[in-house]
């Protein structure tokens, strides 16, 4: 048995090849990732731009966790067209009209969709909390775990560990 849990940020990790694993997907809200994300989108680098990017990060986190209780397919196509929708844009355009966009598009109502927010808001909080626990310093971040034991990895983009997780069943 192989279950893996991956700690990304949202948009700053891309999420192209996601849809042919298994894994469990765990979005991290930290200043620290906010303030990578600031700097990657050539943001202002003062405390109201890493604010709102705080701001977007975590309802982006929230939304995708809310749309994943539909089921981790539906979650990671929410991430997809997400990320496809602001790759000519910053993150502080993610707006409700953009979430509702993406919803109609993968067949989430709006009701059903807010019915499960505050389930999502203390599953992100449990998330955080075994981030931490684990005290993993940045995102990406992956717990490994067979029957036998927990490998740690830290800063490995989702192609790296994907590749060497190949590598593994080939040699198993």
């Amino acid at each position: 048995m192989l279950e893996i849990h991956y700690y990304f940020t949202p948009i700053l990790d891309r999420m192209e090849t996601f849809d042919q694993n298994d894994w469990y997907l765990n979005p991290i809200v930290t200043l620290a990732t906010a303030k990578a994300l600031r700097d990657a989108q050539d943001l202002p680098k003062d405390v109201c731009s890493l604010n709102a990017c705080y701001d977007r990060l975590e309802k982006i986190s929230l939304d995708f966790l809310t749309v994943n209780l539909y089921g981790r397919k539906q979650g990671r196509l929410y991430l997809l067209l997400l990320q496809e929708l602001l790759e000519e844009s910053t993150i502080l355009d993610y707006t409700g009209q953009l979430r509702q966009k993406i919803l109609s598009k993968i067949g989430v109502s709006t009701a059903d969709f807010l019915e499960y927010r505050s389930f999502a808001k203390k599953h992100l909080s449990l998330m955080l909390q075994q981030f931490r626990r684990y005290e993993f310093e940045g995102a990406p971040a992956a717990l490994i775990m067979t029957e036998e034991e927990c490998l740690q990895v830290e800063n490995c983009s989702h192609n790296v560990l994907q590749n060497y997780l190949h590598h593994i069943e080939k040699t198993a």
